[in-house]
């Protein structure tokens, strides 16, 4: 059984410097020499985290090798128990393997350039132009620059148009990779439906490639860790994975359906719930101290608002996410990469006499690093818990956000700045999708949306299954219900240091007097 595993995934052998080897089949080596996979290699994986940590340049395609290596370090594992043994009819094939291994090493294939902040800032522009006025700030046009820093920094991206519903675009239109596909008898369609999550057949495959504790979480806490320099990355991996058990569990439905469904989920044993929760707390604390930085968040946020600028600006065939999903499968989508849209921006920036536009530039450009102002933290309770609960947070952080976003000129005034250059980004971060009063027994079938089937079940020794976060026992249940929120604010420009300290008295001024 464990032989005809090895046998068709250890075609190549590629070093690898956080887990040695990665084996790959032989359709894998295909894809990876695809001209959309290689696009990869010339998207960094951190974005502008690497003008904090210099060594974190890895590229997206690295990254994808090693979420294809934890996610065939889950299939092995999960062939060896139910790859013939059937425990309790629960089947795990090479063929179930396959499907997810080659989801694992796709599943960033469609992303856009600088990580993630271009998503946004195509979204930003999907709703400017769809709706009458912004809904996460005040209108504004490409001439009016007041807020633009803030209004993108802090703007969602939509998930319809992110760079997982542009992948499973490419696995179903590029010719080279449908074209690998089909000869491996392998259907694009259903490859593209596990890398967006949309699996409610077969849960199983989502949760292996998005949920709390996934095979693209697990690779970029470990590689984004070591490439930056830190160590948060120190889980107990093998562990963990060993720990990894497929169950059928009771979901109720409420549809007027008598009896209640029984699916397939994944859970995990309690033997690894130390570990587990370690990693948790890793995740938690890499966010906080790398991906939400408040030096790389601003110039995230000067990043943003010039691919904003630079993209109203110039004629492109990535106009938005339909112009893009139109240019797969021809040469302008290969060259969709970080290296074009640096070019596209300092032609732009070269020719333009915008002041504004020079100033991102030169942020961005030549790491002028923007001018700290001030940062505070607050540790609030999540939206869904219980309404009764007596919230827990500091109305000095809520009014200095209300004033940066409803009285920023005044403020600019008072500090002598242009409040065009005046940012603020507001961070989040949790330890859990859900919160600690659900229970296991109480999901419905008929309601089962991403962040329930995607939260962490432990199982015990008698083999009754719940939720890492309601386990009473567990110090996560009592953290899961707080979301730390972190808002950072700066300037932009050669401003001088009392004015940025007078901007910073201002807004603590009025914080006081209230």
């Amino acid at each position: 059984m464990a032989d005809s595993y090895a046998e068709e995934f250890n075609y190549k052998i590629i070093n690898d410097p956080i887990y040695g080897c990665i084996s790959l089949s032989e359709t894998e080596v295909q894809l990876l020499d695809t001209r959309a996979m290689q696009r990869l290699r010339r998207i960094r994986q951190m974005g502008f985290a690497s003008y904090v940590f210099p060594s974190g340049e890895h590229s997206r395609f690295v990254h994808s090798l090693g979420v294809l290596c934890i996610m065939g370090k889950m299939c092995e594992h999960l062939y060896r128990q139910y790859g013939h043994s059937q425990k309790g009819d629960i089947c795990f094939t090479l063929d179930d393997a396959r499907k997810l291994r080659i989801a694992a090493l796709l599943h960033d294939v469609g992303h856009f350039p600088f990580s993630h902040l271009t998503e946004c800032v195509y979204s930003y522009m999907f709703n400017e132009q769809n709706t009458s006025t912004i809904v996460q700030g005040p209108e504004i046009s490409a001439n009016n620059n007041l807020q633009l820093l803030g209004d993108l920094a802090n703007f969602k991206k939509r998930k319809a148009n992110d760079h997982e519903h542009m992948g499973a675009e490419v696995v179903k239109k590029d010719p080279e990779i449908t074209a690998i596909l089909e000869s491996a008898d392998v259907s694009p369609d259903e490859i593209g439906q596990i890398i967006i999550g949309d699996t409610q057949a077969k849960p199983v495959y989502a949760q292996l490639l998005h949920s709390s504790l996934d095979a693209d979480r697990l690779d970029y806490l470990l590689r984004d860790s070591r490439q930056a320099g830190v160590s948060f990355g120190n889980v107990e991996l093998e562990y963990i994975l060993r720990q990894l058990r497929i169950k059928k569990c009771k979901l109720r439905r409420d549809s007027g359906i008598e009896d209640d469904a029984t699916i397939e989920l994944v859970v995990f044993d309690i033997r690894g719930q130390h570990a587990i929760e370690h990693f948790l707390m890793a995740r938690y604390f890499h966010y906080t101290q790398v991906i939400q930085h408040k030096t790389s968040i601003a110039f995230e946020a000067a990043a943003k608002a010039l691919v904003y600028k630079v993209l109203r600006n110039t004629s492109t065939p990535y106009a938005d996410y339909d112009a893009i999903t139109a240019c797969i499968g021809k040469d302008d989508f290969y060259q969709y990469t970080d290296d074009f849209l640096w070019e596209t921006i300092r032609k732009e920036c070269m020719s333009s006499s915008d002041a504004y536009i020079k100033t991102l530039w030169e942020c961005v450009s030549q790491r002028k690093k923007p001018v700290h102002v001030l940062t505070l933290t607050d540790i609030i309770p999540k939206k869904s818990v219980n309404s009764k609960e007596k919230p827990v947070n500091d109305p000095v952080y809520f009014l200095t956000k209300w004033l940066v976003q409803n009285t920023l000129s005044d403020l600019a005034q008072a500090a002598g700045i242009d409040p065009a250059f005046i940012g603020y980004v507001e961070s989040s971060v949790y330890l859990e999708s859900i919160s600690s009063y659900l229970k296991a027994e109480d999901c419905s079938l008929d309601e089962f949306p991403d962040e329930i089937r995607g939260a962490i079940r432990i199982m015990d020794k008698e083999g009754n299954i719940t939720f890492l976060a309601s386990d009473h026992k567990s110090l996560i249940n009592k953290m899961v219900d707080f979301t730390s929120n972190t808002l950072d604010i700066f300037v932009l420009g050669n401003v001088e240091t009392d004015k940025a300290e007078r901007l910073k008295q201002a807004i603590l001024s009025k914080t006081k007097n209230k």
